[in-house]
């Protein structure tokens, strides 16, 4: 089995914050930046139960999931990387914990990416365990 926390420790992503600028971070390398100071989570609905599936069938799969949220919550483009494989998703600010594993569970992933105030996470989808962390 693979170790995730090592992977989700060492996993980057790319926030779109408009159409030329960008804002990268991961855990590791990770600057506190008044962006942190709303809570968000990062979701993706690629590759379900870490399943490769090809590129067109994963862009349908995020624009339901996009559907879903764009009418509810304020998102992001997002785009989650570790050693040459990207995962495009969104940043959805002001949704809970609960909320982001619900959607974690319907989209099949494994886990999702939530940020408090106080820090930085990636929860188990079935579990609902803390898989790694980074305090603020």
């Amino acid at each position: 089995m693979p170790d995730y926390a090592k992977i989700y420790f060492h996993n980057s992503y790319e926030v779109a914050l408009s159409s030329n600028t960008t804002y990268t971070f991961s855990l590791q390398h990770f600057k506190d930046n008044p962006f942190f100071d709303r809570p968000f989570a990062i979701i993706t609905a690629f590759n379900p139960n870490n399943k490769t599936l090809p590129y067109p069938e994963n862009l349908l799969r995020n624009q339901t999931l996009y559907n879903e949220l764009n009418s509810i919550y304020d998102l992001l483009e997002a785009k989650g990387c570790y050693s040459g494989h990207c995962e495009e998703g969104y940043l959805i600010f002001d949704i809970s914990l609960s909320e982001v594993i619900v959607l974690g569970h319907k989209y099949e992933q494994f886990a999702v990416f939530y940020n408090t105030t106080d820090k930085l996470m990636y929860v188990d989808c079935k579990s609902e365990e803390i898989i790694v962390e980074k305090v603020r």
